[in-house]
């Protein structure tokens, strides 16, 4: 039975070409997540690995002239040292061609066969060679793969099938019983409304004449293992099925799986139903991630539109990368990657709010107290007691968030602490309290920021591994990290000499980011000269084209501009997915939106006239591509529009009807 046990996965990525953003964020995911864990004091098993057999590598072999394993073995050389720089601490690293799983994937078979969950059968139909995959004439009119959008096939064969109709309406009855067995919720409604159709038997062969690159069939010799079914098992064999119970029952089912949208219905109905044939515990959740897009659409291998991690870290470093993509994303939903939101963040939340509460502090501790850090005796201003509030009541939401996934939110929760401790310093002026010779309530501030920093330095550590330590150091702390569970506030000890400081994130100032601010103040020049031109113009208009002088003498206020500039304001149409308040801002709601495939949050003055509940699946009309701009400690990626009303209300600009999410309005 599954105790005090922590097991999760990645994909196992397909050994056809060289790894991405993408599976760098899903691997990063598994090991932030394990870290977490094992600060917990749990036993955490962290599987990832690669998925070598298949049409596909068997044929990027023969291009390249050598054998599929010879082209396997470096391919995997490629994504482990992928790993190892990006300092991943995986437990196992499977792969398909490994004896044991090819013993287990045979095994299964064999069990499956006996059971009469896998007979025989003649197979016609469209076939992919690219995605591996069969398709029904319905699915594939344009006789083109709906995924790849490459040609199809037409096959005749004989083909070995597993009954996974047998199990359709047992895994809809899970489903529904165990609401947190898929995630997020919209992934769950997805796969239910997959398994509101008949489901198909599912194929789990080819034959050798097609493809010799597999798994042999136990009980037929001239066939190998269709590669989901092969693919699918590692999850199991690396786990110790059968040849390990002892391992295996100590961490199956599995914590999680992580998963890319795009593998959701084989993971969540595939997987899960040779399970069931195998009578075996599902994992407690498979939880499908969303994409890293580019110029609106998925990274690809194939497609070609990647992003190297190895050149961000060795241009920005690893935890300030690792930082961005969990701060940057909602898990769960999708998000656009530019550089220039990755500097824009790094910029404001690292160097700017983290880095600089050390930076900003560490000094003063050092000109007034010496370097040192003494705990009060008391508390005399009530700012110090709402930090330690703020402290005790983040432990929890933050907890809640790391056993969910929800990386996104717990970062949130810290960076508004960090947001409280640097106004704390204003608002408290430590060089005004040892002008004024208040040696205690000095001793407060300081040992106030010197105890959050140490609280914010554990509880970024999962993310930041290589950063956290060195904030614990340079407040005079070794770099050992105590329990998440025996954290609490007034444990940085009296008298504690800390250390001169040395910039942990120092800023960024890149030429193309120069350049950006300078064309923005040229612009904004431009726009002054303009202002002050129209306030000479008697009569003036907007038009697409020459128009007549117009009668309206308000026009004489607006500026005239050139259609091509208009243009270049991107408007579309977007969905509120979710909203709440941002906290101490009247008038200000957080907003996530959906924009097509991709989600982005922004900040809108509307709190006074809408309600956070009433705008859920609402439509709205916004400016997509403004600068990212930091609003009360939150990066707005957009502006949402509307216009006053007659009795001084709030309209939101809205399409009058339903209307594609993410096109652009014209």
């Amino acid at each position: 039975m599954k105790k005090n046990s922590f097991y999760i996965t990645t994909p196992i990525y397909y050994a056809n070409a060289d790894l991405h953003i993408g599976h760098a964020f899903t691997t990063l995911a598994a090991d932030t997540a394990t870290r977490y864990q094992k600060a917990l004091g749990n036993e955490a098993f962290f599987l990832t690995g690669s998925d070598e057999h298949g049409q596909k590598v068997e044929q990027a072999a023969k291009l390249r002239g050598i054998s599929p394993k010879q082209h396997t073995d470096e391919m995997v050389e490629k994504f482990i040292s992928l790993w190892k720089k990006l300092d991943i601490k995986y437990d196992k690293f499977v792969r398909t061609t490994d004896d044991y799983h090819a013993k287990t994937v045979q095994h299964v078979l064999t069990l499956l066969h006996e059971k009469g969950h896998i007979y025989e059968d003649k197979y016609q139909g469209w076939y992919c060679t690219p995605c591996e995959r069969f398709w029904t004439e319905k699915e594939v009119p344009e006789k083109v793969c709906p995924d790849c959008k490459r040609p199809v096939e037409t096959i005749e064969e004989k083909n070995y099938f597993f009954r996974m109709s047998t199990f359709q309406n047992q895994l809809i009855e899970y489903i529904k019983n165990n609401p947190n067995f898929i995630r997020p919720e919209s992934r769950m409604n997805e796969v239910l409304g997959f398994l509101n159709q008949p489901l198909a038997d599912l194929c789990i062969s080819r034959p050798k004449k097609r493809l010799s690159w597999g798994i042999e069939i136990p009980f037929d010799r001239d066939y190998v293992t269709y590669v989901w079914f092969d693919a699918l098992t590692n999850y199991i064999s690396a786990a110790g099925y059968p040849h390990d119970m002892n391992h295996f029952n100590k961490y199956w089912p599995a914590s999680f799986h992580l998963i890319g949208k795009d593998i959701l219905t084989t993971h969540s109905v595939y997987w899960s139903t040779m399970l069931m044939a195998l009578g075996l515990p599902l994992p407690e959740c498979i939880f499908a991630h969303g994409w890293w897009v580019l110029s609106g659409g998925k990274m690809s291998k194939s497609v070609g539109n990647v992003v190297d991690p190895l050149t961000l870290v060795d241009k920005y470093g690893l935890d300030s990368f690792r930082f961005f993509l969990f701060r940057e994303m909602v898990f769960g939903a999708d998000a656009a990657f530019s550089e220039e939101s990755f500097v824009y963040r790094y910029n404001a939340d690292l160097a700017n709010d983290f880095g600089n509460l050390l930076q900003r502090i560490l000094p003063l501790v050092h000109r007034y107290r010496n370097g040192v850090f003494h705990k009060p005796q008391k508390i005399h201003f009530s700012q110090t007691e709402e930090v330690i509030s703020i402290v005790n009541s983040l432990k929890s939401t933050y907890f809640s968030a790391m056993n969910g996934l929800q990386f996104h939110d717990a970062l949130a929760k810290i960076w508004e602490l960090i947001t409280r401790l640097n106004k704390y310093v204003d608002e408290l002026a430590p060089w005004s309290l040892a002008k004024a010779e208040k040696t205690d309530e000095l001793d407060e501030v300081f040992y106030t920021i010197g105890e959050g920093i140490r609280i914010v330095a554990h509880l970024v550590n999962p993310f930041m591994p290589h950063k956290a330590p060195e904030f614990l150091r340079q407040i005079g702390l070794s770099e050992t990290f105590q329990p998440l569970l025996s954290l609490e506030w007034g444990q940085l000890p009296d008298a504690t000499l800390c250390r001169q400081p040395e910039p942990i994130f120092p800023r960024i100032d890149t030429p193309r980011i120069e350049n950006l601010k300078t064309d923005k103040n040229q612009k904004a020049a431009s726009a002054e000269t303009s202002k002050v031109s129209a306030e000479k113009v008697e009569k003036a208009s907007v038009s697409t084209a020459p128009a007549a002088p117009s009668s309206d003498s308000s026009a004489a206020e607006e500026a005239l501009i050139e259609y091509e500039d208009f243009m270049k304001t991107h408007l579309c149409v977007a969905e509120v997915i979710t909203a709440e308040k941002v906290e101490k801002a009247d008038k200000l709601l957080k907003l996530s939106v959906r924009i097509g495939e991709e989600t982005r949050s922004l900040v809108a003055g509307i709190a006074l006239h809408y309600k956070p509940e009433d705008l859920i699946g609402k439509q709205v009309v916004m400016v997509k591509n403004l600068k990212p701009a930091k609003i009360r400690g939150v990066v707005s990626h957009g502006m949402i529009l509307a216009a006053g009303t007659p009795d001084g209300g709030l309209a939101l600009v809205t399409p009058s009807k339903p209307s594609v999410c993410g096109v652009r309005v014209k």
